[in-house]
């Protein structure tokens, strides 16, 4: 498996992401020498997260746990809340671990359904405390979607919240089976989610998030 960012990138860019193994300090620092930025999701917060599964009692409000605490999250983009969603999400599991992440990405098929227009024409209200906006959950071949912080508005949307709770039958899972091993996805084009961690609620991710500019595009 590669170590190289550059490497996970290409292949992020090409299959919607890409898995591979190093030291998170080097991933980073590779990062910054392609010019990408860090992204932080909260306030004051670092770019840097820890990823725990949480109860709903101890989750961040209107955050994926507050409402669905330890069992399966739904499909997401990270950053669905900011204005501008990050590129590339970079997850690294230092210990193995039994609960996968699930991955999906749209197919060429799902853009040529009519199912589609509802993607792009569909109103959501974007929850982000006093700077909520609008905006629909695809543009062009980009996604932008998460439950917890995007309300329907009219029934174009609440059909395109449909279609993503429906895409859950066809998820890909990425297992955490070796110590070391990071995943890169490309966020603008793939939803993922957390798998049911009620058994194994030591589990921790450490999460990255990155605008890469041109790249990313």
């Amino acid at each position: 498996m590669t170590s190289r960012l550059e490497d996970l990138a290409v292949q992020a860019l090409k299959e919607g992401w890409a898995s591979g193994s190093g030291s998170f300090a080097s991933l980073r620092l590779n990062a910054s020498t392609m010019g990408w930025s860090e992204v932080t999701f909260r306030g004051t917060d670092s770019p840097v997260t820890s990823l725990r599964p949480l109860d709903t009692t101890e989750a961040k409000p209107n955050s994926l746990s507050s409402r669905y605490g330890k069992g399966t999250q739904p499909l997401h983009t990270d950053g669905a809340h900011l204005p501008e969603p990050p590129d590339f999400v970079l997850l690294l599991a230092e210990k193995p671990s039994e609960v996968p992440t699930l991955l999906w990405k749209c197919r060429i098929i799902d853009y040529q359904r009519p199912s589609y227009n509802d993607l792009r024409h569909g109103v959501f209200l974007v929850n982000n405390g006093s700077e909520s906006f609008f905006r629909t959950a695809a543009s062009g071949l980009d996604l932008r979607y998460d439950p917890g912080c995007m309300t329907p508005c009219d029934e174009r949307s609440r059909r395109a919240a449909d279609f993503f709770t429906d895409a859950t039958k066809s998820v890909v899972e990425h297992h955490w089976d070796e110590p070391g091993k990071v995943l890169l996805i490309n966020n603008r084009r793939v939803l993922h989610a957390r798998a049911a961690a009620e058994d194994e609620p030591d589990r921790e991710i450490t999460r990255v998030a990155f605008r890469a500019g041109a790249a990313g595009a």
